[in-house]
């Protein structure tokens, strides 16, 4: 058989498999995604009107502009200044003629979540765009059935030196001050047939400041600098475009444009070069790639999945989602479609960025995009005026800068667990993990003893230099806390949930690898700093003081979280047998000095309290119901429902920021197994659009960014545990479900196992569970 004929049918057979995945009431799993794609029917008018797409690493916006071009605006996830921001790498246009994008012409755009794809149909010509799942290369490929002319080339615009939100020092003011009012610029190199460009942050960075700053000078040399020279850019090509005057340009029926990204820390750019050139200069078969790209995302798909349904609503009355954006809220008639899609598209979104380097980040990720904006919601941005008066956010601009905020970042990381996404966790575990030799050196050179502590804001440096007013715990007595902290001064919580959330990857992947050589050395760490940096109290209990509650109450002692995270991660370390004799002796002794979670009557009725002392309020996080979620400690696998629901109903806060972005109030409810108070406030958080961009789910700006994907990793952890919750070898199945709602789900429980079910009118049509023997661990309850 030739090879044409073979490429030809294992295109074929991936089609055919793709159509044939599962079928839910007559309907393939690629049909029911299908249903939650966006779909803009009309060219966007400016560069807010960017659909995503991208393969983990790298990743991209695509715009048409009606009556003008396509464009892509870049990304890559190490593309670090000197600084720690993430810049853009660049921008390509591309321009056809006769032009499809007239207005007035048939247009049709999709976000094709099964397949990793953004798919044009414009007059009569099909554009298909994509980043290939397995190597570090966009594709634009155009289709004509007669023969048009192509042009293609980067465009460029005034990078600025530093996002607006970092606090960070350098040794010499003077210089910093030209550098900021003279920014490193792209450049551009032609060669070959091909477009290449640049940037390079040279013999500049933030690293030797930062360790100085936290007097671990000794690091430097010890601890590789992320920042220092490193150089990031694209290289252009087409096997049917020819180099002339600048632009890529020719004349056919069928284009593959190629677009290569790569970063690499080098003094020499001649070395960036060879390497993104031979990069480029290896074959490409791109029916062949296609298809191996697809089957990656078949693969992806295949692991789990949500669909909901609302099955009050008359069938014609379901679905009708609109792609569009520019409002606050979405206001489709079917929550229930609103819900699914919101959760599969940040499934989709984070499949599209979390494979590179560093962690995904909560403020807009790889998915940054100028923004429209006026006096009101501006806020801190660099904005360039329009041509038709309108104000657009800079291209590499980001709210919060480059801030890694733990309180958010972590939200994006939780449903993966449920969802089997495993692999996409890699980088976020390895983020905190590769920063342990910096993170004990500073808390032995600011404390003076071992361990490690992480709080709020811990950059690629190891540094902390976002975290409260100058970037440094305080150093108070116990009992000599008066407030006189910030937000971070004595909140060092993040370090037990990044331990929390190890074991429970291991419990369920069962990655034993991982749990040898990631989360014991840093659970280790992690727990002798709670260990030595604390006294106990007259009775041999730990005493957590100073301490905070989170970033809500300043003045504490035991604050809930800590004692929760505590109590979890010891009794899970013991129970796994991990780790030599001496560590369990140590964990034994350490566990016995934690005292039980704080409880409380409130009208005679037991609920959790923030602390076992708390005051002085200042931000809006309910610290009392963290031994519920993420610590696990309460809820209705255990039995303790009924104190979940107590606290719930006398929370600290109730439903922050209109149900917005780091919010947990959903979360909590599904471990109350209240359905009806999670259901009502999944479909008001997923409500939330933004009226400065097109893409329908983004989320908004303030508190956070826009893209704001904490937001919707909040609520997709929500919708999780609506279904199911688990405890020891116990699966609770439809723990919050309510009856209204049908669902198709297939989720990831501890022991490495499967859950897939169909649920109709509150009742369970079909159930598999793999292995088999797990089937009797599954426990259902009622839908409410």
């Amino acid at each position: 058989m030739s090879t044409g004929k073979l490429k030809k049918n294992k295109i074929v057979a991936l089609i055919a498999f793709i159509a044939s995945t599962i079928c839910f009431q007559g309907q393939s799993l690629s049909q029911k995604l299908d249903a939650y794609n966006v779909v803009w029917e009309r060219p966007s008018e400016d560069a807010s009107g960017q659909m995503p797409f991208g393969n983990g690493d790298i990743a991209a916006g695509a715009y048409a502009i009606e009556d003008g071009d396509l464009y892509l605006l870049l990304s890559k996830n190490d593309a670090f200044t000197y600084s720690g921001d993430i810049f853009k790498t660049g921008r390509v246009r591309v321009s056809l003629t006769p032009n499809p994008f007239e207005k007035g012409k048939p247009f049709r755009q999709e976000m094709d979540m099964k397949t990793g794809s953004v798919r044009i149909e414009a007059g009569d010509v099909n554009i298909r765009l994509w980043a290939d799942a397995n190597r570090p290369v966009y594709h634009i490929e155009i289709n004509s059935p007669k023969e048009i002319e192509v042009m293609a080339f980067p465009e460029f615009w005034k990078r600025f030196d530093s996002c607006g939100f970092n606090n960070f020092d350098v040794t010499d003011k003077s210089k910093q001050e030209t550098y900021k009012a003279n920014p490193t610029q792209d450049v551009r190199v032609d060669k070959n047939e091909q477009i290449i460009w640049y940037y390079a942050v040279g013999e500049r960075s933030v690293f030797k400041s930062d360790m100085k700053y936290y007097e671990v000078g000794d690091m430097i040399g010890k601890f590789p600098d992320p920042y220092n020279n490193n150089t990031f850019g694209n290289l252009m090509k087409s096997p049917q475009l020819a180099l002339e005057n600048g632009i890529l340009s020719g004349k056919d029926k069928v284009f593959d444009i190629r677009i290569y990204s790569f970063t690499k820390q080098t003094h020499d750019i001649s070395d960036w070069m060879t390497d993104i050139e031979e990069l480029a200069s290896n074959p490409v078969d791109t029916e062949a790639d296609w298809a191996n790209h697809c089957q990656w995302w078949v693969d992806f798909w295949d692991r789990s999945w949500i669909f909901v349904s609302d099955n009050s609503l008359a069938p014609e009355e379901r679905g009708g989602l609109i792609g569009e954006g520019y409002v606050a809220k979405r206001k489709e008639k079917d929550a229930a479609a609103l819900v699914t899609q919101s959760y599969n598209v940040f499934r989709y979104l984070m499949a599209c960025q979390s494979r590179g380097k560093i962690q995904s980040k909560f403020n807009g990720g790889l998915f940054t995009q100028p923004l429209r904006c006026n006096d009101k919601n501006k806020w801190k941005k660099v904005v360039i005026p329009q041509p038709d008066g309108t104000l657009l956010s800079h291209e590499d601009d980001r709210d919060w800068g480059r801030r890694f905020t733990f309180q958010n970042q972590r939200l994006l990381y939780w449903p993966m667990i449920m969802s089997g996404d495993y692999d996409l966790m890699k980088p976020f575990f390895n983020y905190y993990f590769n920063l342990l030799p910096v993170r004990k050196a500073i808390t032995k050179a600011w404390f003076g003893h071992e361990g490690a502590y992480y709080r709020e804001n811990i950059e690629p440096t190891g540094a902390e230099r976002d975290c409260g007013r100058d970037g440094k715990p305080l150093k108070v007595e116990p009992g000599k806390n008066k407030g006189q902290g910030y937000y971070h001064s004595f909140y060092f919580t993040s370090g037990l949930e990044i331990v929390a959330m190890m074991i429970d990857y291991v419990k369920y992947s069962g990655d034993n690898e991982f749990r040898d050589n990631l989360l014991l050395p840093f659970a280790r760490e992690v727990l002798l700093f709670f260990d030595k940096h604390y006294k106990r109290d007259e009775n041999g209990w730990i005493r957590l003081d100073p301490a905070m509650v989170l970033e809500t109450w300043w003045i504490a002692v035991n604050p809930a979280p800590d004692i929760a995270g505590l109590q979890f991660c010891l009794d899970e370390l013991l129970k796994m047998d991990i780790g030599t004799d001496k560590d369990e002796e140590w964990w034994k002794r350490f566990r016995a000095e934690i005292p039980a979670v704080h409880l409380y009557e409130i009208d005679g009725r037991k609920a959790i309290a923030p602390a076992l002392e708390w005051k002085m309020k200042k931000n809006a996080e309910n610290g009392e119901l963290y031994p519920v979620f993420p610590f696990g400690l309460f809820g209705v696998a255990h039995g303790t429902e009924d104190i979940v629901a107590w606290t719930m109903k006398y929370r600290t806060n109730k439903n922050s920021f209109d149900y917005k972005c780091w919010t947990q109030d959903q979360i909590h409810w599904a471990y109350a197994g209240n359905a009806k108070e999670v259901q009502e406030g999944l479909v008001h958080r997923f409500r939330h659009a933004s009226e400065q961009c097109r893409f329908p789910v983004y989320g908004s700006q303030k508190p956070d960014s826009c893209p704001d994907f904490d937001h919707f990793g909040a609520g997709g952890t929500a919708l999780q545990r609506m279904l199911m919750q688990c405890s020891g070898k116990k699966i609770i199945l439809l723990p919050a479900w309510p009856s209204d709602w049908d669902v198709d789900f297939k989720l990831h429980a501890p022991y490495k196992t499967i859950v897939e079910a169909s649920v109709k009118n509150g009742k369970i049509e079909r159930l598999e569970v793999t292995p088999e023997s797990r089937k009797q661990d599954i426990i259902i309850k009622k839908s409410d």
